[in-house]
């Protein structure tokens, strides 16, 4: 039954119960500023009672209250807040990404821009036109050959600073997944702990709330799923599986079994094998065949973490796939899982629908994508300005008898373009020769130079933004250029005796391919169809191309009806740039507001509020002297029973 000793015991409990409180309380102000700290509250509950009346207690009125205890020591969290914030880093994650590296993109355009490759392509063809009123002075002549080095110029470097940023980009990628490797480790580490210690009995309140910020910091990288289990563990699995079959294991932190886990790996490099003639090797259906290899974890601070799967079978758009993403699984170790039953995926690349990763390999197939198209705009320009220049339509059918042309001495020979204008520098540096003091293609002096001209001309089919340049030849000799109606009858445009000096209209049909439409899309676009990669494809009158005449004493480049003008294609790409470049601004701006109003929310609820926790404070102070004032008064009733019965 209750008695004096009963209500010291409870007076004792009471004080015990707001010490705790008060230790809650302190421990909150002391981390009101802490990064990731969650408010925690002391759960007070009462004490189990006295029994209710009965033979041995028929006196007691009913339950007599024991006191209080504290249950436990809560965090104050919203799960639901926290899956709302991961779900929107990892939105926020890969916008900010695009944002970071679309507006590099634009710095290397520089458009609109006095300097940038549409003014220059202006330029150009205005030098061209200048140059058909007259075409007689050596002046204007070097003007056309210097805005044409000037554009080759802004083509390479545009193209060298994009694969710059491309590579940066692979870095930033290799990098993430280092971190994200590592926060993945801290994370499963911090698992077992809180596993450890909730096993025993007791709330590991702190270490989850380190857990919970790494996790955070994780949904950036790409988006989760977090499944709650016993006794507070957590699995994380990425919320894109490593495949649509269900019984692949995705999971990247287990509370049991937590060594059976998959990691990240990097792929660092993507190189074709070649035998020993340096022929790229091909499996038997044409399909070139690399050595791929990865770093695991992406860790490249020791070249023993690095592992290379050798002969992999890739298609053009597989290599591609494999290029821009660079991200694979793998098992604890890094080690690539393997796939099952296809050339392709001897590894299976990691392939996010957010996150940072997902916008650095979104950014990488933008790059490509821009690469592209500015290849594009070189290649039509090459093509086409060549063609004009000298009347060559197809380089491959240079001896035929229509096409026979004359050499400085008047003798019909094979009709090559003895002068081409822009050429691919990666072939031309390595074929040129020279002539006295110039630099030529051919040497007439020595007829085998033209395998040397062969070769520069078949590779125009590889022209770029990268290696696009100028003849050489044209550069040391600018009277060699093609102005004239009848020039295209001659090796040497200073051979034709038949115009005059003052025509000028092969040069003003250059000026005016400017507002020609030329199938652009079309170029280097594998199709199978449509494709154009050389000049015969240009003119290829069934695929509905381009077409160059004379009448009248003039030279006219014929457009194509479903083609675009060079400059409006390129000013096409400029402003798909800024869409999206604006696109990844905007949703950065949005998700932003919406993270800032969810911290917010998320504050209000977990929190720490120094003036409530000081009004606390003072509430389980007040209790706790209650509670001192109820042992101090049993004391003086105590002393009554006991020693006043003396007396």
């Amino acid at each position: 039954m209750s008695g004096l000793f009963s209500i010291l015991h409870v007076g004792t409990r009471g004080m015990a119960a707001q010490q705790s409180a008060i230790n809650v309380t302190s421990h909150n102000i002391s981390n009101a500023n802490t990064e990731g700290y969650s408010r925690q509250r002391a759960k007070i509950e009462t004490t189990r009672p006295f029994g209710m009346p009965s033979m041995n207690n028929a006196a007691e009125p009913g339950q007599i209250g024991t006191g209080s205890q504290v249950a436990a020591i809560e965090r104050v969290r919203d799960s639901f807040l926290d899956y709302q914030v991961r779900v929107e880093n990892s939105k926020y994650g890969q916008f900010s990404a695009r944002d970071k590296f679309l507006s590099e993109v634009e710095s290397i355009f520089n458009e609109p821009g006095d300097t940038g490759v549409s003014s220059l392509i202006g330029k150009f063809f205005d030098s061209w036109q200048t140059l058909s009123n007259s075409p007689q002075t050596s002046n204007t002549r070097t003007v056309v050959i210097q805005q044409a080095a000037a554009l080759a110029d802004a083509l390479n470097h545009t193209a060298g600073q994009l694969q710059k940023l491309k590579e940066n980009t692979q870095s930033v990628i290799k990098d993430t997944v280092f971190e994200a490797n590592d926060i993945l480790n801290q994370i499963d580490t911090l698992n077992q702990q809180i596993i450890g210690v909730k096993v025993a009995g007791e709330m590991p309140n702190d270490l989850m709330d380190r857990r919970d910020q790494l996790l955070d910091t994780l949904s950036t990288k790409f988006n989760i799923n977090i499944d709650k289990r016993n006794f507070e563990g957590n699995d994380v699995k990425p919320v894109d599986l490593i495949s649509s079959d269900s019984t692949q294991n995705s999971s990247l932190i287990k509370s049991e079994n937590n060594t059976d886990v998959r990691r990240l790996s990097y792929v660092d490099s993507i190189v074709p094998q070649k035998d020993a003639s340096g022929n790229v090797k091909k499996d038997a259906s044409g399909n070139t065949l690399y050595d791929i290899t990865y770093y695991k974890l992406g860790d490249k601070t020791s070249v023993s973490n690095s592992a290379t799967i050798s002969g992999v079978a890739l298609t053009q758009d597989q290599f591609k796939q494999i290029d821009e993403n660079r991200v694979i699984w793998g098992d604890n170790t890094g080690t690539a899982v393997t796939a099952n039953g296809t050339d392709f995926s001897q590894f299976v690349l990691f392939k996010p629908s957010d996150g940072e990763l997902k916008g650095y390999m979104s950014v990488q197939e933008d790059i490509d994508n821009y690469m592209g198209q500015l290849n594009k705009v070189a290649k039509s320009l090459a093509l086409a300005v060549n063609s004009l220049q000298s009347g060559v339509k197809d380089i491959s059918d240079a001896n035929a008898a229509a096409n026979k042309v004359k050499d400085v001495n008047g003798n019909l020979i094979d009709g090559y373009d003895y002068t081409p204008f822009f050429v691919n520098s990666d072939v031309a540096n390595a074929n040129y020769t020279t002539q006295g003091s110039k630099t030529v293609l051919y040497n007439y002096s020595d007829p085998t130079t033209v395998d040397k001209l062969k070769n520069v001309l078949s590779a125009e089919e590889d022209i770029t933004a990268a290696n696009i340049s100028v003849n050489k030849q044209l550069i040391d000799d600018v009277m060699l250029l093609k102005t004239r109606t009848n020039d295209d009858n001659y090796a040497l445009a200073t051979s034709n005796t038949e115009d005059g000096n003052k025509d000028g209209s092969r040069a003003l049909a250059i000026a005016q391919l400017r507002d020609k439409l030329m199938n652009i899309q079309n170029i280097g676009y594998d199709n199978g169809v449509d494709t154009i990669n050389s000049r015969a494809d240009l003119f290829n009158a069934a695929k509905g191309n381009n077409d160059i005449t004379k009448s009248n004493g003039l030279v006219e480049f014929k457009s194509s009806s479903s083609g675009m003008k060079i400059d409006n294609y390129f000013k096409d790409v400029i402003d798909r740039l800024g869409v999206q470049e604006g696109e990844a601004k905007r949703v950065v701006k949005n998700q932003q507001t919406l993270l800032s109003s969810f911290q917010q929310t998320k504050e209000s609820v977990s929190g720490v509020s120094v003036d409530e926790e000081m009004a606390n404070l003072i509430q389980y102070q007040h209790a706790y002297q209650a509670n001192a004032k109820i042992i101090s008064t049993v004391d003086e009733l105590l002393d009554v029973v006991i020693n006043g019965l003396k007396r």
